[in-house]
């Protein structure tokens, strides 16, 4: 049992709750639910988060209200007795493991599921007729809602502390109430969502008196012991946002004086518009809300006054328990945090999807073994865009087969060569290995990461590069052997005799039928991105994600860029808030983007172009080949007599991202 974070492993208190450690399961969606009941794939989500050893494990967003307070169409509800075995089966697997956990109850308001609200005929509800403006931060929108009699909101704040005793009927140790994000409570603390004139708005005192009520009420429902917790938008900004730092103070201060007994930490962002100062996901710095945790800390408040101040004036104004984190899966940052008093516990989201064991990993002293979070935003995207569950690019097992994360050991243990030491073969070797076969990873260059390595060059991949140190430690943890600078050849596979041969060969560049395509001046992306000497004049053939993130890091090196796609958009494959802000990007670097054209030759130092416009001629000193990779699976056709199980993974199999490089890893890996 390792003590270096002796903080972050310790025990902790939120109200009368015990916890044995300080790292929280925030509410993440799994999107699994079945006309609101549980289903197996959210038991076994959680099961695996609670046998990885996290304290508080807070379960997923939850209506009190539906069909008109649901956000997806496979929400899981409480607003019913009937629903209450469902959750006891989540409560019992996660108490049988020793963690602890809280339910997040939920009313979408203006947010809630159009597709849902249209088949109902009928408009959302929201504290005032006004539409949820669009925020690149989740790439929704909403339509004008209906505002609330005053009769009906009471009539809400009892259905969330009916919901509560609910909860606590089917064992949770507490609950959390959704004031943030998108959510009614949050549209109720806004001063641009929330125009009404009565007690419930006119002013922020008056604007938090509906979270205020819930918490009141679902204590005296409860109990007063019972722990009640807030997830907040404490700063609610952006063009649209309607909370500001003081009045965020405030709401902070008036939900600890209502009886709540602990803040979730979060900020929201009401931006339509994206700029440079803008970073997607994939390069978001680690530990984003400690700065506003700290901020809560320092917040005094002075005799005589209703509103806490910045200036010290007085004594501390919060103090109940805050908890805080943004991409703070890293023990160290988190131990940090902790000792400096910026909050005291720590929510570990994706961290905890991605790697659902991590908190046992801390303790043991393994977690530098632990699956990163790499930043791409499916999790979000699949839910929110797809109505799709939740999934992980690192995390293969999330949004298939139930979720259901076991291993069986391997019947008849085999050699397994796995060829390629991408993602794909790196996450196909680590599952052979934990069932009990021999594998030998083999990389034909002198390092693992396969279309990773190009893959980092661009801005904003810091998240995506913490991959490789990952993949790199793989085979000391699962004990697996990789055989660098080694290609595989058919002599090569009939000289060693495999029982398995697993090939994740990656792409062969493309070959596109283009005059001029074989000069000098033509190379394919990954060149580029490696280092490939390139002149001022840049046309970039394919206005995918590859081809975008190429244009915006040779803008950034001063190349005048133009990119030439065949459709009517870009990225059309990227999770739309990535794609928002990398658009933006290409737009204030001056990229010249042209849509629904194809290049039809390549002349020394031009390209001819044509769309419905005709034919035109630019400039061009080099020209970027990204679109048309194609899957090499050449080795895999040239051994199947030589083996009785060949298996072609990753972008030998169709190319695709991380998310179906690891899946189609795992599924090799667990298959053999």
């Amino acid at each position: 049992m390792s003590n270096l974070f002796p903080i972050l492993t310790s025990p902790g208190k939120i109200g009368s709750l015990e916890l044995k450690n300080r790292i929280v399961l925030p509410p993440m969606g799994t999107d699994a639910g079945k006309d609101g009941f549980v289903t197996d794939a959210i038991v076994n989500r959680y099961a695996e988060n609670a046998k990885g050893g996290t304290g508080l494990i807070i379960t997923e967003v939850t209506c009190v209200d539906p069909p008109l307070g649901i956000n997806t169409a496979q929400y899981i509800a409480l607003s019913d007795d009937k629903y209450i075995p469902g959750f006891r089966r989540i409560t019992d697997v996660i108490h049988k493991y020793g963690s602890k956990c809280a339910i997040q109850l939920s009313h979408a308001g203006r947010g809630a599921n159009l597709d849902v609200l249209h088949q109902l005929h009928q408009p959302a509800v929201a504290p005032s007729a006004v539409a949820m403006p669009y925020s690149f931060l989740t790439g929704l929108t909403g339509e004008t809602p209906r505002a609330f009699e005053h009769d009906e909101i009471v009539a809400l704040e009892d259905k969330f502390a009916d919901a509560a005793y609910r909860a606590k009927q089917a064992g949770y140790d507490a609950v959390e109430v959704h004031g943030a994000g998108y959510y009614l409570v949050a549209q109720f603390f806004s001063a641009t969502a929330n125009l009404r004139t009565d007690e419930y708005g006119g002013n922020a005192f008056n604007r938090a008196r509906f979270a205020c009520n819930i918490i009141r009420k679902i204590k005296a429902r409860c109990g007063a012991d019972f722990p009640v917790l807030i997830k907040m938008n404490v700063v609610d900004g952006g063009l649209n946002g309607g909370v500001s730092v003081m009045d965020g103070l405030l709401n902070c201060y008036l939900v600890q004086q209502a009886g709540a007994d602990a803040i979730e930490v979060i900020a929201c962002d009401w931006s339509d518009v994206a700029t440079l100062k803008d970073i997607p996901a994939g390069g978001q710095a680690k530990g984003m809300t400690f700065p506003l945790a700290g901020m809560i800390r320092k917040a005094t408040i002075a005799e005589n006054e209703d509103r806490p101040n910045l200036e010290g004036r007085g004594v501390p104004a919060i103090t109940l328990p805050l908890i805080s984190g943004g991409r703070t899966y890293d023990p160290e940052l988190a131990e940090g945090a902790l000792a400096q008093g910026l909050c005291d516990f720590i929510h570990m989201g994706r961290g905890l999807l991605t790697e659902p064991n991590r908190p046992n990993m801390i303790m043991e002293g393994t977690w530098k073994y632990a699956r990163p979070c790499i930043g791409c935003q499916k999790c979000m995207d699949n839910q929110l865009h797809h109505d799709g569950e939740l999934i992980c690019s690192g995390n293969a097992v999330l949004g298939h087969d139930d979720n259901d994360a076991s291993l069986p050991a391997a019947k008849k243990i085999k050699n397994v060569m796995v060829v390629g030491g991408g993602p794909a073969g790196i996450e196909a070797a680590r599952v052979a290995a934990i069932r009990g076969h021999h594998v030998t990873v083999y990389e034909a260059t002198d390092r693992l990461g396969g279309q990773l390595i190009p893959a980092i060059v661009p801005p904003y991949k810091q998240n995506l590069a913490d991959y490789i140190p990952y993949m790199e430690v793989q085979a000391e943890y699962r004990g697996f052997t990789v055989a660098l600078n080694h290609p595989i050849t058919r002599e090569e596979v009939a000289r060693l005799k495999p029982d398995t041969v697993i090939v994740a060969t990656g792409v062969l560049p493309a070959a596109l039928p283009i005059p001029g395509f074989d000069k000098p001046s033509v190379m394919n992306a990954k060149e580029a991105l490696m280092g490939k000497p390139t002149g001022e004049n840049i046309v970039i053939l394919g206005g995918g994600t590859v081809g975008c993130e190429t244009a915006e890091w040779m803008l950034e090196a001063g190349k005048n860029v133009t990119i030439v796609e065949m459709s009517d958009q870009l990225m059309g494959k990227m999770v739309e808030t990535t794609r928002f802000i990398l658009k933006a990007h290409l737009r204030d670097l001056n990229c010249n983007t042209l849509l629904n054209t194809r290049c039809v030759e390549i002349q020394d130092q031009a390209v001819v172009i044509e769309s419905d416009q005709g034919r035109q001629t630019l400039p061009a000193d080099n020209v970027i080949i990204a679109v048309g990779d194609r899957p090499n699976a050449l080795l895999a056709d040239q051994i199947q007599d030589l083996c009785d199980e060949v298996i072609t993974i990753g972008d030998a199999q169709g190319v695709g991202s991380v998310l179906e490089a690891v899946r189609t890893g795992y599924v090799a890996g667990k298959t053999i």
